[in-house]
């Protein structure tokens, strides 16, 4: 698994895109992925996030991702914690402030 930060902080405080690669072949949670990428991105811990399961079936994300070979593009989207998460079954999470999102 490779971790990014697209963009550099010009404020230690400052929320960026974060975007995480991974095997979707692997047994490891998508869901999971996803809730740390969003911590970080809001430069929060994955504990004081709350639970994605609350905004999502994550259940129904881990069948869907887990059933899907790389062959057929699939994609998902939505809108948690302020952030636009994006996630794909070529092995890629990627989580965007509002703030960057909605300023471009």
């Amino acid at each position: 698994m490779t971790e990014a930060n697209l963009q550099s902080n010009t404020a230690a405080e400052q929320p960026s895109k974060q975007i995480v690669e991974f095997d979707p072949r692997t047994a490891e949670s998508i869901t999971a992925r996803m809730a740390t990428a969003v911590a970080e991105a809001t430069d929060q811990s994955v504990t004081e996030v709350p639970p994605l399961g609350e905004w999502v079936d994550c259940d129904a994300i881990e069948q869907l991702f887990s059933a899907q070979e790389p062959a057929h593009e699939l994609s998902l989207s939505f809108e948690f914690e302020d952030c636009e998460v994006f996630v794909s079954n070529i092995g890629r999470i990627v989580v965007t402030p509002n703030s960057e999102y909605e300023s471009a």
